[in-house]
């Protein structure tokens, strides 16, 4: 059975990485043993198989990418996000921005209160 996440999985990993962010330290790199635990809690999870530690792991890294995908959008000068409407990037801009303009991303604000503050330098 294929592994799919759905809406309440990534929610239920999401509030797992919240409970236990002191442990990862700054650059929120969980040991092994978190990624059995929250597997545990997915053990039954509403969609697809059950989730195993690597597929928590590899689910975390790609939210972590969006987070930072959508975040520097959000940093931009001239580029707004918001849940409501994503990047709202007009037809213009369709096959550039194609990701953001099709949905919002529903995580977004769980991650922000996740992820660490990031110095932004002129680099």
């Amino acid at each position: 059975m294929q592994v799919l996440w759905s809406e309440a999985d990534t929610i239920t990993l999401l509030n797992l990485v919240v409970a236990h962010k002191a442990s990862a330290g700054k650059g929120l790199n969980f040991k092994a043993t978190f990624w059995n635990t929250a597997a545990a809690h997915l053990r039954n999870p509403s969609k697809g198989a059950p989730k195993s530690a690597k597929a928590c792991k590899d689910k975390w890294k790609r939210l972590r990418k969006t987070y930072d995908a959508v975040d520097q959008l959000c940093s931009r000068s001239g580029f707004m996000y918001s849940l409501k409407l994503g990047a709202n990037i007009g037809i213009e801009n369709e096959q550039l921005w194609n990701a953001f303009v099709r949905v919002c991303w529903l995580y977004y604000n769980k991650m922000k209160e996740i992820m660490p503050l990031k110095a932004k330098g002129l680099n």
